[in-house]
């Protein structure tokens, strides 16, 4: 008996290529769907729609606008004394209650503290880090009538969550009005993060005022916060927020802040979150009550200058 093999017809042209493309696909790593998919988001993406916008906003107490100006001011009026500013930078050596002070803190040798000045019925404090293997800060009440000297350690508590931080360190401290602190602090929780607290010095409360992000557009060392006095009892205070990465090493802030501290604001008042469209600050003055900035939005080097009259908040 003769065999007959079973002859099949031949593919078609449009069956060849879809088996082509299928075994494309599948050493590509995906699935024909998955295809689809990206066709239909590359027909699309053209349409796509812009990010979103990162405005700038006022606050309705300041009752002035920020203004547009052609060029940054070219003598600012110098700062006035600051009535409240009892706090001063210092090295640490050694430990406390032994600790002593120097003029500046040098790598290696001492770490950065802060002495307070008495004030009232409050005694004299000392903030200083302790370098151990779980780095912390501690303050101390030092001696009436020798303020370099220990006399008891405060215990404190900056935020219900600290007893899980790895670590937590001074960075950057500042005097405001009304006899408070403003606290630069880095913590591992358990990534390295910073936030800014707000101490009341006699009644040893805080105050979280929320995440910061260090400033690193001025180099070393980066600050966590700056602080100018607007007037004799005025704080203005700048720090960012919601840091960007544009490119190696070069970074944008979403926001910059900008808030007063006074007699009649001691908490507090946020006069200008500035949004990155309209670029992040690098440098800033007082004109007598108005406040000038110059901003660069790093995404497009766009530049810009722009006042805002405080008159009616100092």
């Amino acid at each position: 008996m003769t065999k007959h093999r079973m002859r099949t017809a031949p593919a078609s042209p449009a069956r060849h290529r879809a088996c082509l493309a299928a075994l494309l696909l599948t050493i590509a790593g995906c699935s024909p769907q998955d295809a689809s998919s990206q066709r239909s988001e590359g027909m699309f993406g053209l349409f796509k729609s812009k990010p979103a916008a990162l405005a700038s906003a006022v606050a309705p107490e300041v009752g002035a606008p920020l203004k547009r100006e052609a060029t940054f001011i070219a003598t600012p009026t110098p700062l006035p004394a600051a009535a409240y500013n009892r706090c001063k930078p210092v090295g640490v050596s050694g430990e406390p209650p032994n600790a002593t002070f120097r003029p500046t803190a040098v790598d290696g040798e001492s770490s950065p503290g802060f002495l307070v000045a008495a004030h009232g019925s409050r005694a004299p404090l000392a903030l200083v880090n302790r370098m151990t293997d779980k780095p912390a800060f501690e303050i101390w009440q030092m001696q009436a009538a020798k303020e370099q000297t220990f006399a008891k350690q405060l215990p404190f508590t900056l935020a219900p969550e600290q007893s899980t931080w790895h670590s937590f360190t001074l960075d950057d401290a500042a005097c405001l009005p009304g006899d408070q602190m403003l606290l630069g602090v880095s913590y591992r929780a358990p990534v390295p993060r910073q936030a800014l607290f707000l101490y009341d010095l006699a009644g040893q409360r805080f105050k979280s005022l929320g995440p910061a992000e260090l400033d690193t557009s001025k180099g070393l060392p980066f600050r966590i916060f700056e602080t100018w006095p607007v007037a004799a009892n005025a704080a203005l205070v700048l720090f960012h927020t919601e840091q960007q990465r544009l490119k190696a090493e070069v970074y944008a802030n979403h926001y910059d802040h900008l808030v007063l501290f006074s007699d009649r604001h001691p908490q507090g008042l946020e006069v200008l979150k500035l949004g990155l469209d309209d670029g992040n600050v690098r440098r800033w003055a007082m004109n007598g009550k108005t406040l000038w900035l110059d901003t660069v939005d790093l995404r497009t080097n766009a530049t810009f200058v722009f006042s805002l009259d405080l008159s009616k908040l100092i």
